[in-house]
């Protein structure tokens, strides 16, 4: 009868706990003697395992400890509380006989710090209302646990059923709770945008190339010389681009995973604002630090971990139970990379993460609105927006911004474009000549190269003049130029004196040696 006692006395206190005062049941044991409770309502979060056992000796306590105290590691873990102290409160019906006072309200092992420490608390049926009151007292419950009288009973065993299914139904209630977190919505929006990005990607495949910086500026790449003349719709566009197979399938596969798992908690139209508020604030991240030419889906992506992490302020334990530190890493090792090679674009990649948690707390998480923290993070994001914008589009042009002309330079080039790449040659002679210098020769050459091959013979002249007056490497390739240049136009002499030096530069090159030759006879 005593043990049935105990028994009942378990399950009431278990039914206060998890029901009145909303601790969360982690395991219940096979023959339900033993029951782990998470107390996550305020930090720092504790662990609560609660037995009952009829203890005659000290050793049957002491090995119940040390059980408890091997199964406490596991429960750490699979709850992510490594550092979580544990409470064992033990319920028997008496005492052991002999000493055990030197094994309760103890912690095992001491730290310092506070931090993994087991104590266990022995309940019997004599002092079971001395101790619930300190520890109701100490664990900040809204009441301490109230007992039925056993006389009262007519079916003890009625009872000890009926908290038992209260007890596992408010369990099970938690669970769907949770879940209905995880699945609010349907991935809807996540597979429209990768349609989106694969159809963009062969379209940009079928007309050029996705490596080609000529195709992606024409199809809408972030190239700030544009948005500086009004492209601002560059911010946009740039999302569905992407920069080779590889960079598509790395960005594909992380919007499929993220983007579902964001689409799911915030629902649809909450995951397509922050998904393009992500990719609009890393565009301009983009825009105000980094010159080069860049495209992607990267800035939209990694706000998504910024909503992830905005859930995870929201509902700290589940996010930390499930996903939380996964997340994380993830995250981490990701910005990690960006930093570590140099042309990756960690703006957008901040941007973006940042974007999506501001666009997060703006739209808030479904059943979790908060108008007054809506609205602040409303008008934090537009100055914040502003102030970003305002920044780039007064930069002053650098050094490599005049690379990044060079580049997109030579590539019309190759291209045969010819026009246009001179008018990018062109915007870095007239720019600033300090912060072009490390590139003005090479500029100098083909714009000499450009006019030549334009028909615009003096032009072509001044630049391969102004390429020669710091002789630089391959200042034999604009001699024999000048000597083209001039041999059309019949100035002999000169054509002569510039093949002559080239030559000296480079006296086994062929075409030289013919060209000479060729001169020698329009020389007296």
């Amino acid at each position: 009868m005593n043990l049935l006692t105990v028994q009942l006395r378990f399950w009431e206190i278990l039914h206060h706990l998890v029901n009145k005062e909303g601790m969360r049941v982690v395991h219940i044991s096979e023959k339900g003697e033993e029951v782990w409770l998470e107390d996550d309502r305020t930090e720092p979060f504790q662990i609560i395992r609660i037995g009952y056992k009829d203890f005659d000796w000290s050793k049957e306590l002491r090995h119940d400890i040390s059980e408890t105290y091997d199964k406490a590691k596991t429960i750490r873990g699979q709850l992510k509380l490594r550092s979580a102290n544990v409470i064992n409160v033990v319920l028997s019906p008496y005492a052991p006989v002999d000493s055990y006072e030197h094994l309760v309200d103890q912690a095992l092992p001491l730290t310092a710090g506070g931090k993994q420490q087991q104590r266990t608390i022995l309940l019997t049926l004599q002092n079971m209302n001395e101790k619930l009151f300190p520890l109701a007292t100490e664990w900040k419950l809204k009441e301490t646990p109230s007992f039925t009288f056993v006389n009262e009973l007519i079916d003890i065993e009625g009872e000890i059923r009926a908290l038992r299914y209260a007890v596992m139904q408010a369990s099970e209630n938690q669970v769907e709770k949770d879940r209905k977190v995880f699945f609010y919505g349907k991935p809807i929006v996540t597979f429209i945008l990768l349609a989106t990005i694969l159809i963009m990607y062969a379209i940009v495949e079928y007309n050029g190339s996705s490596m080609s910086t000529e195709t992606l500026i024409s199809f809408g790449a972030k190239f700030n010389p544009l948005i500086l003349q009004g492209e601002w719709w560059r911010f946009f566009s740039a999302m569905f681009l992407h920069i080779g197979f590889f960079h598509l399938m790395m960005n594909s596969l992380a919007l499929f995973y993220l983007g579902s798992a964001v689409e799911r908690i915030y629902g649809t139209g909450r995951f397509l604002i922050i998904y393009l508020i992500a990719g609009l604030v890393g565009s301009i991240a983009s825009f105000a630090l980094n010159e080069q030419v860049s495209a992607g889906a990267s800035g939209a992506i990694f706000g998504c971990f910024g909503a992830l992490l905005y859930f995870g302020i929201k509902h700290k334990r589940l996010f930390f139970r499930t996903m939380g530190m996964n997340v994380i890493v993830i995250l981490s090792i990701n910005l990690a990379f960006g930093f570590i090679v140099p042309m990756i674009d960690n703006g957008a990649h901040i941007g973006g993460l940042i974007g999506g948690f501001a666009a997060s707390a703006i739209v808030s998480l479904p059943r979790n609105k908060n108008v007054k923290s809506q609205i602040i993070a409303i008008f934090v994001t537009i100055i914040a927006f502003l102030s970003l914008l305002s920044y780039g589009y007064n930069q002053p042009l650098t050094t490599q911004s005049y690379i990044v002309y060079y580049q997109i330079g030579r590539e019309y080039i190759e291209e045969n474009n010819l026009f246009e790449a001179k008018q990018y040659f062109e915007k870095i002679v007239e720019g600033n000549k300090e912060e072009a210098e490390p590139i003005l020769d090479e500029t100098y050459f083909s714009l000499g190269y450009l006019h030549a091959r334009l028909g615009e013979v003096e032009e072509a002249k001044h630049y391969f003049h102004q390429f020669l007056e710091n002789a630089p490497p391959g200042s034999d390739e604009a001699h024999y130029n000048l000597s083209l240049l001039y041999y059309q136009d019949g100035i002999y002499d000169s054509a002569y004196l510039h093949i002559l030096k080239a030559i000296e530069l480079k006296p086994d090159q062929s075409n030289y040696l013919e060209l000479q030759e060729e001169l020698a006879n329009f020389i007296e």
